[in-house]
């Protein structure tokens, strides 16, 4: 099964993994106040109904269009293929198609401290072909599955998670990896910050800036759908990971955060959940508003 992502957004500047590499390897990240070299990580991001972002947050777009302080992104297809094995476990598979590199917007608190870090939204209406998928692969209902809410002005979204104690992480993730390899538009970014750190760019060819699962990385999968007027109107799938704590030397002395994974090389998106908890959870999501 592949669908059209209304909504991908991937915030690899949570990943101290990833400025740890850039900084070994001579970039200034995000920002260095003796020289005024700023190199943010780029956030990859994909909207299908486009978007207008400030002019100073764009890093580099295919397509785009000055109005006034604010750039006109066009619409951006990012594509999802969902397959589900003979053992029962889902994957997805993301295909950055269109996309823009985006810097990341003031918040309050440190991406590194987020546990989610990683959204993927599809459009309501692949909610029926996505469960009657799984529900082949469904067994009893498993104990544990809880919902929590959030909401953000005309939106709440009602999202599913396994056990009490997961309400940060959602249903388990068993392998993941997502990584800026082969991004055409992020391989030129890092080209051009390199010239402006006084990087050698070969260096480029050498460096992983990706993440994948370890071991002992506590990841999740938060299954939400997300209501607007009374209707549902999208399935968001958010990544998310809460462990292990990482320290790193930074520009300005040490910093902590919760570890994004191993640092990988690999050019494919992937993400990986069990089949029954991935159909439970939206199960009991679009049951919280009596609509199945």
């Amino acid at each position: 099964m592949e669908v059209t992502l209304e909504r991908m957004q991937v915030f690899f500047p949570a990943s101290l993994e990833i400025q740890e590499e850039l900084l070994k390897a001579g970039f200034r990240v995000p920002y260095d106040r003796e020289s005024k070299i700023k190199t943010p990580i780029p956030v990859v991001s994909s909207f299908l109904g486009g978007r207008s972002i400030r002019k100073e947050r764009l890093l580099r777009a295919s397509k785009a269009e000055e109005n006034g302080k604010y750039i006109k992104l066009p619409e951006e297809k990012a594509g999802m293929e969902i397959s589900v094995n003979e053992k029962g476990f889902v994957t997805f598979r993301i295909l950055p198609r269109e996309y823009h590199l985006e810097e990341l917007g003031f918040t309050s608190v440190p991406p590194r401290l987020w546990s989610t870090w990683a959204s993927f939204s599809l459009n309501f209406e692949s909610f029926e072909s996505l469960v009657n998928m799984l529900e082949e692969y469904a067994d009893e209902k498993p104990k544990g599955i809880y919902l929590a809410s959030q909401s953000t002005g005309r939106e709440i979204e009602v999202y599913g998670y396994k056990g009490r104690n997961a309400k940060n992480l959602g249903i388990p993730v068993f392998g993941y990896s997502i990584g800026m390899k082969g991004l055409m538009l992020a391989e030129d970014y890092f080209k051009e910050k390199a010239g402006e750190n006084g990087v050698n760019p070969e260096v480029l060819r050498y460096l992983k800036l990706g993440v994948k699962k370890r071991k002992e990385t506590k990841a999740g999968l938060k299954v939400g759908v997300v209501w607007s007027e009374g209707s549902p109107t999208r399935i968001n799938l958010r990544l998310s990971t809460t462990a292990p704590k990482i320290r790193i030397t930074g520009l300005y002395g040490e910093l902590t955060g919760k570890s994004r994974g191993e640092l990988s090389d690999s050019s494919g998106w992937y993400f990986t959940a069990h089949a029954n908890d991935l159909y439970w959870a939206l199960m009991e999501t679009i049951s919280a508003f009596g609509s199945r």
